[in-house]
């Protein structure tokens, strides 16, 4: 758990589960679709948990204002997904609080590799991932088959 500027990260929990779903789905269904991969993940984020990732939510008192997730795709090689931050609280370093955090823990997990697809329409979240040393990956195209998936990133630990 970190604290700044009134924002307190927290690592997953039961009762924070449904507003994983919630600030993800608010920003993809403001422009895009659900896609049938990320459903399940959306419903029922422990999945991710559950397959050897990490979900981090941002509160501020008892609100709940970001989330990001980690996800194991095989030994050494991770993938930040689902960050979201809700539209009144951008711009004041949640993003980054999320990123540090998620960073930190594919670290602690022996990450060798960190992964980021994105939509390069996200101007914003392109900005934050190459400011945190992402570079665009090798490979080019969706590991979950999203078909907005048009960006993708890759960071050596």
């Amino acid at each position: 758990m970190s604290k700044s500027s009134s924002v307190e990260l927290v690592d997953f929990s039961a009762g924070l589960a449904p507003h994983f779903g919630r600030l993800n789905r608010a920003w993809i269904e403001q422009d895009y679709a659900i896609e049938p991969p990320e459903e399940e993940m959306l419903a029922r984020p422990e999945s991710v948990i559950e397959r050897g990732g990490a979900i981090v939510f941002a509160k501020r008192g008892d609100e709940v204002v970001g989330t990001g997730g980690l996800e194991a795709l095989a030994e050494g090689d991770f993938e930040i997904i689902k960050m979201a931050v809700e539209p009144e609280c951008r711009g004041r370093g949640i993003g980054q609080l999320l990123m540090d955090r998620l960073i930190a823990i594919a670290i602690e997990r022996g990450a060798r590799w960190v992964r980021i697809e994105t939509v390069a329409a996200l101007v914003a979240a392109n900005g934050l991932y190459r400011k945190n040393g992402f570079i665009p990956a090798r490979e080019q195209q969706s590991r979950h088959g999203y078909s907005r998936a048009d960006m993708f990133y890759e960071r050596k630990v």
